[in-house]
This record gives structure tokens, sequence and C-alpha cells, in this order.
């Protein structure tokens, strides 16, 4: 039989999710699924384990003591898991860190749960317009666009479910030539220029149509090298900053305590041994579109002049 801990009914992962969202909703936390869980609902995955949820990092204090009352239940623990991510605390996740969890059920099942203040590739956060608990497709697709090449279908089937929902955004995550020249063709003229700022590849579609679908292999690869770029600064802060605190004596992470207790090491450790909160700064931005650029300019042999008509702009890739 299901068993029931503040509220939480147990019988399946999905299970799980459901009754984690229900909880996240009564403390007042807002948040959005998203990633492989969010392409489950938009009915373009089958399944996933794993969940990515994208939390604001305002409610952390409320998000918190959910997590330190759940693990207090005696039917759940609650522990970091032990890789690169921060501490759960505004001034980390608010700066694109991640923070890593494991929940392990009254039944034993362990599930995994990551979670973002600021994603990558997010401007600003957008809900589902019928199921806000999810994050809307437009920030699937960016958050879809890494250096996995399995993660690209997502992005195109998440287009063309935005362009069949009326959002012309959609536009910008096609990924076949000739579906991206039938649908620009139903574009109003008043709206074009704000498609072309974002993915300027879109202009060749009325002047270089033939160009096309070498555009999209460079522009993809730009994507996937500004991907890894990004994630190498909070890589070296968490190795250098992991370097030091494991030098203490008696050193252990994760903890086999109390998750509060968990959260009070780390966050003492991230203040002693200096994570940086902020590892992406501008310079860096500008220093991985660089390399971005040089990637794709070796790869296709891609021109400067080449690549200023597919670069999409700095605070779309690294907002």
């Amino acid at each position: 039989m299901p068993r029931s801990v503040i509220g939480f009914v147990m019988s399946s992962p999905q299970a799980f999710l459901n009754q984690f969202r229900k909880l996240l909703q009564t403390a007042g936390v807002r948040f959005a699924l998203t990633s492989g869980q969010a392409c489950v609902y938009y009915g373009i995955q089958q399944t996933t384990k794993d969940s990515d949820w994208i939390i604001e990092p305002d409610d952390l204090t409320s998000f918190c003591k959910l997590l330190d009352d759940l693990d207090g239940s005696g039917d759940f623990r609650v522990s970091f898991r032990p890789i690169c991510g921060a501490p759960i605390a505004k001034e980390f996740l608010r700066n694109g860190w991640t923070s890593h969890l494991e929940i392990t059920d009254s039944d034993a099942d362990r599930h995994h749960l990551d979670f973002f203040g600021k994603p990558p590739r997010v401007q600003r956060i957008e809900y589902d317009s019928v199921e806000p608990d999810y994050a809307s497709r437009f920030i699937v697709a960016q958050m879809k666009k890494t250096d996995r090449e399995k993660d690209w279908p997502f992005v195109f089937a998440l287009g063309r479910q935005s362009i069949a929902a009326g959002d012309l955004r959609g536009l910008l995550h096609g990924q076949e030539a000739e579906w991206l020249v039938t649908q620009w063709s139903l574009v109003p003229e008043a709206q074009r220029d704000e498609l072309i700022r974002q993915r300027p590849l879109l202009y060749l579609i009325d002047t270089l149509p033939g160009k096309l679908r070498r555009a999209l292999m460079i522009e993809k690869q730009l994507w996937q090298s500004i991907n890894k770029r990004r994630y190498n600064p909070f890589q070296t802060a968490w190795k250098d900053f992991f370097r030091q605190w494991r030098r203490e004596t008696e050193f252990q992470w994760p903890l086999e305590k109390r998750f509060a207790e968990q959260r009070t090491c780390l966050t003492t450790a991230a203040t002693v041994y200096g994570l940086c909160k902020d590892p992406l700064t501008d310079e860096i931005k500008q220093t991985a579109l660089v390399e971005a650029r040089r990637d794709a300019a070796e790869i296709f042999a891609a021109s400067d002049s080449e690549l200023d008509q597919i670069v999409p702009p700095i605070e779309v890739m690294l907002p």
C-alpha cells in the first residue's frame, strides 16, 4: 500500500513528481518543471526518471524549509549529490549555478532532482499557458540547445509545436531548411525583424536560401561550443573550491546527516573556501563567443563574414 507522509502518497516515480509539485504549491514556492519532464508533458518524449526544476530564487527560504520538513518526516531522505553543484542560496542560483539533490522515498527508490534559479540560455522564465507547473515550449527548447546531439531533435519538435500553437518564436528553433522556408512565408512583415535579430540566419531565407542548410549546421555547432564553454567556469570554480574543502580533517561529502545540517555544512564551506558566486563573467562570455566562432571557422571553413550572418547575439546565447 502507498504510504502518506506530510501529504505525500507514493506509488510511482510520476506520482512522486506530482506530489512534489503539490508540496511546492502549498509552500508557495514558484517553480516550473523543465527539460526531460517537460518534453514528456509536451508529448515528444516517452519517459524520463530524473527531473529538472526552475525555482524562483526569492522563494528559496520556503523551498529549504519544505526540504527540511520532508527529510525530517522519517520516511524520506533528502541529500545533496556528490557532483558539481552549489548551495541552495539566492546568491548562487540566481547566477547560473545548479543544486543537485537526491530524494529517497519510502519504497527506497532514489529520485534525482536538479534545481536552477537562472537556467542556461534563458533570459526570463515563461510558463505553459495550459499547465503553469511546466516551463513554456520556448524555454524548454532554449535549455535543450546543448552540446549533446540527442537534445536537438527536441529543440525542433518544440519549435514545430510552438508554430502550431501560434507562437512564431518556434522559428527560432527550426532545424530543417525546407520547414523554415515554408513557415517564414507565413510570417507577417512587421514581425520578421525581431525574429531575425534573435536568429540572424533567418535573413538568408529571402536573400541566400541556398546557403540555409549549411548555415543551420554552423549555427548548431556554435550553440554546442557555447554550451561547453558556459559550463567550464562553473566546473573549474567547483573543482578549486572542492580541492581546498576536502583537505579538512575527517572530510565527508555528502554527509550522513539531516538535510538541514548538510545545507549548513555546504554553505559554510562555500564561504570559507570562496566558492565563486558568479563564475560566468561578461569577459568570459565574450571569450566563449570568440572561441565558438573559432570552432565553427575551423570545422566548416567558415569566414568571418559568413559567421556574421549566422551568429546569434551574445545576449541570446549567454544571457
